[in-house]
């Protein structure tokens, strides 16, 4: 048992393989803006420093959501040509998602803008017993 790492350090791996993975599919949006937007908050990831486990799985939790808005967004991009309004509103609908983690301290929620990137938000509490996941 003394070879095992922490797990801080599994996070941190987990973290610079999704980093690869982010770089990947940024490259194949089409859209610049999209780009821009997606490196900000890729930025914003890479900036929060932290030894906590819990922020780091948090972090992580937030970062592999985006993964999955990215997929969708460069899916829907590649499927969506010719594709008319009326249908475009349904996709978006059927595109949204909100998330609680487990411990109840953080809330994502994310909605794809096709042709204009996505709607995320996130928030985070250090007190889940206040009670604003009722809200």
């Amino acid at each position: 048992m003394a070879n095992q790492r922490p797990v801080y350090d599994i996070y941190d791996e987990e973290f610079a393989n999704n980093l690869q993975i982010a770089k990947n599919l940024v490259s194949k949006l089409s859209s610049r803006t999209d780009k821009q937007i997606c490196k900000k908050w890729i930025g914003k990831l890479c900036r929060l420093k932290s030894d906590d486990p819990v922020v780091k799985k948090n972090r992580n939790a937030f970062f592999k959501y985006l993964l999955e808005i990215l997929s969708k967004a460069i899916l829907d991009a590649a499927t969506d040509m010719g594709i008319g309004a009326e249908h475009q509103e349904k996709v978006d609908d059927d595109h949204f998602m909100c998330k609680w983690s487990e411990d109840k301290r953080t809330y994502i929620a994310a909605k794809p803008l096709p042709g204009q990137g996505a709607l995320i938000y996130m928030a985070v509490t250090r007190y889940p017993n206040l009670g604003w996941d009722r809200f």
